[in-house]
């Protein structure tokens, strides 16, 4: 059979014979009679085995080990019983085999070294790659390093291959051991290829290794392709995008991560001839996967397009975003979480007060203990809850019950009053003395930024800077002599929607400056706009209020039972609601349907000009049967997953569009905003936050300095001619303080207020 991920096919068995070894491997393990033989052959048939290549690899070594009577199972305690044998032991059984195997396989390494490595570690050797690579177009490099922190951490080699010459050298400098060039000397030496637009570079993670090129005072020009974003741009849905796991998937060559391998030790620590077949391996294979996805990406010249002109300039912007970093009012940080842990100490007597009644448990009710809370809060509020899950449980029972509420908002002051305490100032980078946030561009499936931790730095330093609640914002401070102006994409994603669907009632809001939202109330309740709009306080009308809840409702994939339960109605009158508000926009509704069709039919849905693809498979499935009155039978749970699967991905169709094209207007405009700072002293992109940028610029800034930025977000990617971009600045020098233009005091440098 052929399996279609994304655009990419592979080879595998047919799924229905192998979920059908698992039921029946399932079956066996309930009635007690299941084999070791048996009890593989469940663990591997797992969907989440078998969609994780490192895990199948793994747990394959295992078994084999197994089988091979090389070992055995765990003990167990005496008086115990030896339970069944489960996928976790198998895991941990691993590690036992991976030991044993470690030193073989670095051997083997080594003795099965290809002919075309090689180790440069002379001054001959050395300039005939430097002579060689004037004849290579592009080339993957890599870098290998003490560590993760692009800011500390130092390079210890680098490795290149050579595809006309069919060549994969590591040049180590700074191993323990080992004859070696010197690191200024190769840096130096490889200056002109370095800083060269004409010879281009593929890497796998290349924000890093630009990164650390500069942190030891140079830079690395001409990436021409990262293979890790070019495979979220091939296939979102990848369930891992590390090369080790990539490798085996599409290329067919097994590779062990270097904490399989190297697991405690520094890559300095490495023997120089294993470091080579590492390194040397690292590239081979990040050019061969390049290769690949140039293959597949050339077959969609829009998209091939898109990555070359926007994803691959974003990784340098992302570079510079993060090397700026912030400075931090430390001061505040405390206050601000003593008030919190003020805050939280408040809700926990609260919470203990109201639940102990029905507490059964001798000591004082612990807050935080799951066994404790579930019995306590279900007999309170009358609801056996199922589990204490803040997503799934309590957060849509939160409105109707108010200790609910309590509770989730104690988890979070709690949370955030250690953070801002205990964590924030442990942040604070030692080489830079300034705080650092990661930026991931393909944070989401659809394309936008993310922001926090990098899963492989373990020095703790990374934090989510879009995530700062605004009452923590005004910690960030702007370096002396400068400002932060903040510009945001005012209405994005109904912009968008409105240049998509092209419905009359939306262009004309946009047109002539009025709120979408009152102007489909106005069309839907057939009343004037100043009626709809706001009410005399501010607030919002009821009319506007229901067509925001309905409209967001849509856009964010809600279905209509939770619809009903926001606007207290029942799931028919939701969707009766829903339908006879987007039948008062027939375009707008027409677009709504043709996203489903689309994706009903082909699996996926484009964003903007065709530049990327949202891919959801799952829309494409066929509805299995649930018979009449059988919907909550516990028979029928497969069904209904599988239905609602479907049904998931039908609602996101007109999501991901959305997102997927608002994610493309806010990097274009970040590429053209980055060469815009970079023409000016002093300018730098400060940050991006959901749908706003914000720029670091000198305190002397001029009206025409702001008309500049103004001119970025309005036209550096409109949406068509008939929906113009609008935006809004404000001007800050602590972040959520700002004041717009006209409150500004451009001699005093400072808001008017506070002259």
């Amino acid at each position: 059979m052929t399996l279609e991920i994304g655009e990419i096919k592979l080879k595998g068995g047919d799924a229905s014979p192998a979920k059908a070894k698992v039921q029946e491997a399932e079956k066996r393990k309930q009635s007690a009679t299941e084999t070791l033989e048996e009890a593989w052959e469940r663990i591997l048939s797992s969907k989440g085995v078998q969609t994780n290549a490192s895990k199948l690899r793994r747990l394959t070594e295992v078994r084999d080990a197994m089988l091979a009577g090389e070992i055995g199972r765990e003990p167990v305690p005496e008086g115990k019983k030896q339970g069944k044998f489960s996928a976790a032991e198998a895991e941990r059984l691993w590690q036992v085999v991976n030991e044993r195997n470690r030193e073989r396989k670095l051997q083997e390494m080594v003795d099965n070294t290809p002919e075309n490595y090689e180790l440069i570690t002379d001054v001959l050797r050395f300039h005939k790659l430097i002579n060689l690579l004037e004849s290579e177009p592009i080339v993957a490099i890599d870098t290998e390093t003490t560590g993760v922190d692009v800011y500390t951490d130092e390079m210890v080699g680098l490795s290149i291959t050579l595809p006309n010459a069919d060549w994969h050298i590591y040049i180590p400098f700074g191993h323990d051991e080992g004859v070696q060039l010197n690191r200024d000397y190769v840096i130096e030496g490889l200056r002109d290829f370095l800083y060269s637009e004409s010879i281009g570079k593929v890497l796998h993670n290349a924000m890093f290794d630009i990164a650390m090129f500069r942190r030891h005072g140079y830079d690395l020009k001409g990436v021409a392709w990262d293979t890790m974003t070019a495979m979220h741009i091939l296939n979102e849905n990848e369930p891992s995008f590390k090369l080790k796991d990539l490798a085996p998937r599409y290329l067919g060559v097994e590779s062990d991560t270097f904490d399989e391998l190297f697991k405690g030790k520094l890559f300095s620590e490495i023997p120089l001839d294993i470091a080579l077949v590492y390194a040397a391996k690292d590239t081979h294979l990040t050019w061969d996967l390049y290769e690949f996805q140039l293959r597949h990406l050339e077959k969609m010249p829009s998209i091939l397009e898109y990555y070359r002109e926007v994803e691959v300039p974003i990784l340098y912007v992302i570079v510079d975003l993060e090397a700026n970093g912030y400075i931090l009012d430390l001061d505040f940080a405390e206050e601000y979480g003593q008030k919190l842990h003020d805050r939280a100490e408040e809700l926990r007597t609260e919470l203990i007060e109201i639940l102990t009644p029905y507490h059964e448990g001798e000591l004082v009710l612990n807050l935080n203990s799951p066994a404790q809370m579930k019995p306590a809060l279900s007999a309170c509020i009358g609801v056996n809850l199922p589990n204490m899950d803040a997503k799934k449980t309590l957060k849509p029972l939160r409105d109707k019950y108010p200790i609910i509420d309590k509770l989730l908002e104690y988890k979070t002051v709690t949370k955030l009053s250690g953070t801002y305490i205990d964590t924030l100032p442990t942040k604070q980078n030692p080489t830079t003395k300034r705080w650092h946030s990661r930026f991931n561009p393909m944070g989401t499936v659809t394309g936008r930024f993310s922001s926090g931790k990098d899963e492989e730095n373990e020095t703790g330093r990374e934090f989510n800077v879009q995530n700062q609640p605004p009452e923590a914002r005004p910690m960030f401070v702007a370096p002396k002599g400068k400002v932060i102006v903040g510009a945001d994409f005012k209405a994005q994603e109904i912009r968008c929607v409105a240049y998509m669907s092209q419905e009359p009632v939306l262009i004309e809001a946009f047109r002539t400056g009025r709120d979408p939202y009152a102007m489909m109330a106005a069309t839907f309740y057939k009343r004037p706009y100043e009626e709809v709009y706001k009410n005399e306080d501010g607030s919002d009308t009821p009319e506007r209020k229901k067509m925001k809840v309905v409209w967001l409702a849509t856009l964010y994939g809600m279905s209509d039972f939770s619809l009903g339960d926001t606007l207290g109605i029942s799931r028919k009158e939701a969707t009766e609601f829903k339908e006879e508000i987007f039948g008062s926009m027939p375009k707008l509704n027409a677009w709504l349907k043709e996203n489903e069709d689309f994706v009903r039919k082909y699996g996926f849905v484009w964003a903007d000009k065709k530049a990327r693809k949202r891919r959801l498979p799952d829309a494409k499935l066929r509805k299995k049967r649930i018979p009449y009155g059988k919907w909550n039978d516990p028979a029928y749970k497969e069904q209904r997953m599988h239905n609602a699967s479907i049904n998931r991905a039908m609602r996101q169709a007109t999501n991901a569009r959305v997102q997927g094209s608002s994610s493309i207007q806010t990097k274009v405009t970040m590429v053209k905003a980055h060469e815009y700072c970079q023409t000016r002293e002093g300018w730098a992109l400060w940050g991006t936050v959901h749908d706003e940028l914000l720029f670091e610029i000198p305190e002397d800034f001029t009206q025409e300095d702001l008309k500049a930025i103004e001119n970025l977000m309005l036209y550096a990617y409109p949406w068509g001619d008939s929906v113009p971009n609008g935006t809004d600045l404000e001007i800050m020098t602590k972040w959520g303080q700002g004041v717009p233009p006209e409150a500004w005091d451009f001699e005093r440098h400072q808001p008017k207020e506070a002259v």
